[in-house]
């Protein structure tokens, strides 16, 4: 027994003991050795190819420098002219070995610390990874390091010659897979590693791939300040600057095509390395685990999204959940069938394309069906109990990703203990599904539910459960109509978008690329395309205005349903109404509901508002934008004061870290900001961010005592309810 496991009280029903039957490493051919050696050498050749032009650039330019000299004295003609020819041309090549020079020195992004376990403090699970790098014949992690990502990952910790493997654990698979799933994510994790030929090859493979994506597409001050000064200075020097410009372009374009070469010639061995960590996967936990483990990783990313998309909406009420992998886990539990559906048809037609490093789902489930394996660990309890205190791992790593990765500035305080957090999600699950049932479709913030004060008064109550019963009805038939034409509307609003920025930045004096906005062809001239994307948004608008006929039609039968059920429900029950909670929510929904439509045009003009200040400077009249930044100004401060007016009384309805508060000062941004362009902006990217998620929020508030009330109409015992 080694030092990990001997630090492991033993017991029956410990882990450690549920590895039985023989295990068979996989054995790589010479053939396959071979191959990824030949990848690894043409993946090498090609920073040596990179190389060699830097090096080809810089002798033109000495050359030129050398043997060129003659320029300077031939002729009569100005000293200025000749020197810009003679030095025009090492300016540019100067300029463009720099460029080359520059990826090569960059430093990598600042990643924030990792967060790393103790193996004195987590014995059991130190020791379990030991013992599946011995059957895999992996080296033993020197660190294991965990995370909030739906992942594991193995990689070398001190370059290509080190033996230092550093496991990273994501908490959420370890709440979220049985053990058995756990330890086969581990085995292929450490099946990269378990030959120490391929372990490196696919280093330096890896490794120079992501070294061209650097080359190619990372861009930083420089190449702002190039662009920049080519515009600013006397023509004659602007041209030479100019050139350099497009040398750099033409040199990345030769470096995209040697990354695409490296792809072509890399992604189908590494596919096949992933086919080999696969094998080891489903020889250490079954074939029919490998295909159980596939299936729950897809549930627990898609449920990995919805809790980050919580914590993004908490934190607008400066309130965090404290633990991340148990609320998405939850949220995995909870994802409804329909997405669960879509998530097993869009792997089932998923098929492997060239340059996927990785196979398809497909591929590899009928790899690991064709091994046909039975597993040599089949232990299907918890993945948590390897930790010794799983709820606290799982809270350290959460407080560290909202600190050192999200860079959040948060206390105690702010952290939503779990019970809770779990209590809204279900809560925010319920209503996600009762906003399905009622609205299909139909987007929900085209037009509002409510309109102030909120409810409709009940009145003919001899007749309102009919009209309630007919008005259902209506629902059901105006439906389809309101979803097909809130699609429309929907496609609508994205080519407004479009347009309203192509508008504003054509009115500045910015020349577009027709077609890039969506602009006819013939609109070349900074004139035309004012006057086309000013006749593309009044297209757009007016077509909007037709197709929300039917979804006004379709909302203001819902409503009378609503304004109808809710009341009614108590006065055949016999119960007092509660008006703290069905009225009190829809007068706030009605107050924010009513901001909707100026949300909307302020969304629609938002991408030009940063565009224009974005390349206010690269303008050669900047008062020129400066004219289209201040009509925006003035609109949106219009917009927002509108929006404002209804919510300025009314009590936010949940609870905030701030305390009591009302909806408009929940709108608002709350911090200091530099200049009024910046101040606008986040104004209205808090109002647009807050504030369609407060409505999304109180409406499913709101239908779910709705849906309530209406299980208690339809309930066949009572002879004053109709039949469902």
């Amino acid at each position: 027994m080694n030092s990990q496991e001997s630090a492991v009280p033993s017991s029956s029903g410990s882990p450690l003991t549920a590895f039985t039957g023989e295990f068979s490493r996989t054995r790589l051919s010479p053939l396959y050795v071979l191959g990824l050696s030949i990848v690894a050498l043409a993946m090498i050749l090609l920073p040596t190819i990179y190389l060699a032009l830097i090096g080809l650039v810089g002798w033109g330019v000495l050359y030129h420098l050398s043997h060129n000299i003659g320029i300077m004295t031939a002729g009569s003609g100005g000293g200025f002219g000749k020197l810009l020819v003679y030095l025009g041309p090492a300016v540019a090549g100067g300029i463009l070995v720099f460029f080359m020079l520059k990826p090569l020195f960059a430093k990598r992004p600042k990643q924030s610390e990792p967060l790393s376990l103790d193996p004195a403090q987590e014995p059991l699970l130190f020791a379990f990874v030991e013992r599946i790098c011995r059957l895999v014949g992996a080296p033993m992690p020197k660190r294991i390091d965990v995370d909030c990502q739906v992942n594991a990952s193995a990689s070398l910790h001190r370059g290509l010659l080190s033996r230092d493997l550093v496991l990273t654990i994501g908490l959420p698979l370890a709440a979220g897979l049985n053990l058995r799933q756990f330890a086969g994510v581990l085995a292929h994790e450490f099946g990269h590693f378990a030959q120490g030929a391929g372990m490196r090859l696919t280093y330096v493979i890896r490794s120079v791939s992501f070294w061209f994506a650097r080359v190619v597409y990372e861009r930083d001050e420089w190449d702002v300040k190039l662009e920049s000064a080519a515009k600013g200075v006397d023509i004659r020097i602007g041209i030479i600057l100019y050139a350099a410009r497009g040398c750099v372009w033409l040199t990345r374009r030769i470096l995209w095509g040697l990354m695409v070469a490296g792809n072509a010639i890399s992604c189908f061995m590494l596919r096949q390395m992933e086919f080999d960590a696969d094998s080891y996967e489903t020889k250490l936990a079954g074939s029919d685990a490998f295909e159980s483990t596939a299936k729950q990783l897809r549930v627990l990313n898609a449920a990995s999204q919805f809790a980050l998309e919580d914590v993004k909406q908490s934190w607008v009420s400066h309130r965090l959940p404290e633990d991340l992998p148990l609320l998405t886990s939850h949220k995995a539990g909870a994802l409804p069938s329909d997405l669960h559906q879509k998530l097993n048809e869009a792997a089932d037609h998923s098929k492997t394309g060239w340059f996927d490093t990785h196979p398809c789902d497909n591929d590899r489930n009928r790899a690991a069906r064709a091994l046909n394996e039975p597993g040599v660990f089949r232990l299907e309890s918890p993945a948590g109990q390897l930790f010794k205190d799983f709820a606290a791992t799982c809270k350290s790593v959460t407080r560290h990703l909202y600190a050192k990765v999200f860079e959040l500035e948060f206390t105690e305080q702010d952290l939503i203990n779990s019970a809770e957090a779990l209590a809204e999600s279900a809560a925010a699950s319920e209503a996600d599904n009762v906003l399905r049932k009622y609205y299909g479709q139909v987007n929900i913030s085209l037009s509002p539910l409510l309109t102030p004060p909120g409810l409709l008064p009940l009145t003919e109550p001899a007749t309102a459960v009919v009209r309630w019963r007919e008005a259902r009805d209506s629902c059901d038939r105006l439906r389809p109509g309101a979803e097909k034409a809130s699609a429309e509307i929907t496609r609508q609003q994205e080519r407004l978008e479009e347009s309203s920025t192509a508008h504003s930045l054509s009115a500045a004096g910015f020349p577009l690329e027709a077609k890039a906005f969506g602009l006819p062809a013939y609109a070349t001239s900074v004139g035309q395309q004012e006057i086309a994307s000013r006749q593309a948004i009044d297209a757009s608008t007016e077509i909007i205005q037709q197709q929300m006929k039917a979804v006004d039609e379709f909302v203001a039968a819902l409503r009378l349903r609503i304004s109808l059920a809710l009341p009614l429900a108590p006065t055949i029950t016999g119960s007092d109404p509660k008006p703290g909670d069905a009225l009190e929510l829809a007068k706030v929904l009605a107050a924010v509901g009513a901001g909707l439509p100026d949300l909307h045009h302020i969304s629609a003009r938002m991408r030009a508002f940063v565009l224009l200040a974005e390349n206010r400077d690269k303008h050669a009249q900047p008062l020129q934008v400066d004219r289209q930044l201040a009509r925006l100004h003035e609109e949106f401060s219009q917009r927002l004061q509108i929006i404002q007016g209804p919510i300025a009384d009314q009590r936010y309805p949940f609870a905030h870290a701030r305390g009591q508060l009302t909806v408009a000062e929940y709108a608002r941004y709350e911090k200091a900001c530099d200049g009024k362009w910046r101040a606008i902006f986040e104004e209205c990217n808090a109002h647009l961010d807050r504030l369609f998620s407060l409505h999304y929020r109180l409406l499913g508030r709101v239908l779910v005592l709705a849906q309530q009330a209406e299980q208690t109409l339809e309930r066949p015992n009572d002879s004053s309810a109709p039949s469902a």
